[in-house]
Parts: C-alpha cells; sequence; structure tokens
C-alpha cells in the first residue's frame, strides 16, 4: 500500500507550482511537490527568479543533514546568550574544519553563528 499525496488545494497551472514551491522549507516537501506535479516541474523552475532556484539548491544539498534538519530555511533562531530582539530568519549553512555554522538575516543585515550557540525559536 502507498500513501497518496494531499496537497492543501489542487493546483491548475506552472505558475501555481511555482508559487507554491517559494513556499516550502523543506526538501522533502519539493520532492513530493514535483513528483505529483512532473509535467510542469520545468516550466515552474524556468518561472523562479535565480536566488528562488539557489534556495531550492541549496534546500536539496543539505536535505538530512541534521543541521537543516534542527534549524529549517525560513525559520527563526537566536543566539543562546542573546535577548528576544535579536532573532532572525535563517538563510543558509556553511560547514568549515569541522565546524557548522548558521547564516541568518537580522532586519536588513546578515549575520552567522556556530550551530550549537543557536536555538530554534520556530520553523
Amino acid at each position: 500500500m502507498t500513501a497518496l499525496l494531499v496537497t492543501e488545494r489542487e493546483l491548475h497551472s506552472p505558475q501555481e507550482l511555482a508559487s507554491r514551491l517559494q513556499a516550502l522549507n523543506r526538501w522533502h516537501e519539493v520532492e513530493t511537490l514535483t513528483r505529483t506535479y512532473a509535467d510542469w516541474k520545468l516550466q515552474a523552475w524556468e518561472l523562479l527568479c535565480p536566488a528562488e532556484r539557489d534556495r531550492l539548491k541549496n534546500l536539496k544539498r543539505w536535505h538530512g543533514h541534521p543541521l537543516a534538519e534542527r534549524f529549517p530555511l525560513g525559520s527563526i533562531v537566536q543566539r543562546h546568550d542573546a535577548d528576544a530582539s535579536c532573532s532572525g530568519v535563517v538563510a543558509g549553512y556553511w560547514h568549515a574544519y569541522g565546524i557548522d555554522y548558521v547564516t541568518f538575516k537580522v532586519g536588513s543585515d546578515t549575520d552567522w553563528c556556530r550551530a550549537e550557540h543557536l536555538q530554534c525559536l520556530a520553523s
């Protein structure tokens, strides 16, 4: 027996698929949706701006990595030692010398921090 995907609403065009892809923050959701609407996948991809394509590629690259599971793109994070007004939105990840880092946007600024020094407030 296989489980069928029940989408929140049925999509009717590649434009709607592209719009829905922009709202997803986990790679498995992207895979499921594009598998369901495989005929429109290429058209929807071409409708996305380069920054959005890069975001989806980043989701794929970090899929299954504990860092991305703990701090999904678009989630709200805060440093352990910061007050509540210093929270930001996860924008990306990187890894150097055995240490995982999270890049996040705080207002119009971009900041980064070791993952071990962050907490996820909302995903």
